[in-house]
């Protein structure tokens, strides 16, 4: 029992100090074949950081508006002499590939961002009470990192239906790649388990504590019997 009381005080520091650098690493890194479009870490979606205007900075991205000689992120207006009108004679605007930002991509920004502002906040709070002398702090420990491993979790299971990775696919499609994929960083993948090694540990030390309680229990009250038949 004094390991583990010495695993429990020495464990969390740097777990949730791993788990807090793990959110400056890409935790999604989106591809077109093997070149790479963009990496978004969790602090950016801590921060709100719109993959759109992070793809647009892209090396890639340039690369591509050069190749093709036009803007792939505003629709531009065709010339005046062009046969590429409306009905009404108006200029058509070329569409853009990547279209500004809706409202219901902005909402779903947002979402994401309070959402992986929960498990950035856990490991901030689990860290700072590692420091800290009170009660029940193994149970304490599982709640934050049940906290955080939970919305983790659902973060990998939601992120390839994201609003903002499709407008990405979609951008790829319409310039005829057709090869994008989304994975999921090793950064995410380390803070996950890290949360979820937290859970398992300091479950493990509540069982065994309580164990060791009622093994004591038991031994108390056959001892109180023996005496009394005594």
């Amino acid at each position: 029992m004094r390991a583990l009381k010495i695993i429990s005080d020495l464990l969390p520091i740097p777990s949730y100090t791993v788990i807090l650098i793990c959110f400056f690493f890409p935790f999604i890194t989106i591809k077109c074949g093997t070149t790479e479009l963009v990496s978004v870490t969790g602090f950016d979606y801590v921060v709100g950081t719109d993959i759109k205007e992070k793809t647009k900075k892209n090396e890639f991205s340039r690369m591509m508006e050069n190749q093709l000689g036009k803007n792939l992120f505003s629709a531009a207006e065709t010339d005046l002499d062009s046969l590429d009108v409306d009905e009404d004679g108006d200029p058509i605007k070329e569409e853009s590939l990547f279209p500004e930002e809706t409202a219901e991509e902005k909402s779903s920004r947002i979402v994401m961002m309070v959402m992986m502002g929960i498990p950035f906040f856990m490991a901030i709070a689990g860290l700072i009470f590692s420091f800290v002398k009170i009660r029940r702090k193994g149970l304490l420990h599982i709640v934050i990192s049940s906290l955080g491993f939970l919305v983790l979790l659902f973060f990998g299971m939601i992120i390839k239906s994201s609003d903002e990775l499709n407008a990405v696919t979609s951008m790829a499609e319409g310039m005829g790649g057709g090869m994008i994929s989304i994975g999921m960083g090793t950064a995410y993948y380390l803070a996950t388990i890290l949360f979820l090694l937290i859970i398992m540990f300091f479950g493990m030390q509540k069982y065994l504590k309580n164990l060791y309680k009622e093994e004591q229990a038991i031994r108390e009250e056959a001892l109180d019997e023996f005496f009394t038949k005594e």
